[in-house]
């Protein structure tokens, strides 16, 4: 036990400085090595009772499983949102449209889930990195979700692509989120929503004109006349 704790506080997952992937791989690997402890704990605990032997306390075993119970919460939420929005990512503009609405369900979810970790684990970095990821996304979902509706056209892409300095393939078949999100989106986050909101009255009126020519033609009548008298 003495020498286990002394290899994680050395190289487990809160040595302060590291990566949260790092600190990740490190808690997995630490979690297997408690777990071996606690089935031998719990086999001398049993030994114990059963040969009437004073039992053996462990507090830096105890005080371990604690530690790891914690941040085992914390890297649980942290492997899920990165592996969804991971997949995410891959999502064709095709499917957006249907996929938008569970993806701001669960981004929700997970912003929920976020506030109710324990307080003492929102000074880690993987926890920053965390809610940072999940905040930007909260923006980003609604500008994806304007982007995608059929207002749309492809002079609004030129405009986004400009200001953004991103190529963006917005007229290929293969175009997916990812590489939408490769552009500095929330950077523009003011500009695009100017555009998103000018493209909806732009089709508004492009509708609004259109049923107004056509309900005109179908009712005009056309009268043919002699050109300065000639027949």
């Amino acid at each position: 036990v003495v020498l286990f704790r002394k290899d994680f506080d050395e190289n487990g997952p809160m040595v302060p400085g590291i990566e949260p992937k790092e600190a990740l791989n490190r808690l997995r690997m630490q979690s297997e090595e408690y777990q071996i402890r606690e089935r031998k704990f719990t086999s001398y605990n049993a030994g114990e009772s059963l040969f009437g032997l004073p039992h053996q306390t462990y507090p830096e075993l105890e005080k371990t499983k604690k530690e790891i119970e914690l941040l085992d919460k914390l890297y649980n939420l942290y492997s899920k949102v990165k592996d969804t929005i991971t997949k995410w990512k891959d999502i064709t503009w095709m499917e957006i449209s249907e996929e938008m609405e569970k993806m701001v369900e669960q981004i929700d979810i997970f912003a929920r889930d976020c506030t109710k970790l324990p307080g003492q684990l929102k000074q880690w970095d993987a926890y920053k990195e965390l809610k940072q990821e999940i905040d930007d996304m909260t923006e980003i979902l609604p500008l994806v979700e304007a982007l995608a509706k059929p207002s749309i056209r492809p002079r609004h892409w030129d405009e986004i692509i400009e200001m953004t300095k991103e190529q963006i393939p917005y007229d290929d078949e293969t175009f997916t989120l990812k590489e939408l999100l490769a552009a500095p989106l929330l950077q523009h986050k003011d500009d695009i929503e100017d555009i998103t909101d000018s493209a909806d009255k732009q089709l508004k009126l492009e509708k609004s004109l259109n049923g107004e020519i056509a309900a005109y033609w179908e009712e005009a009548e056309l009268e043919v006349k002699p050109y300065k008298g000639v027949e």
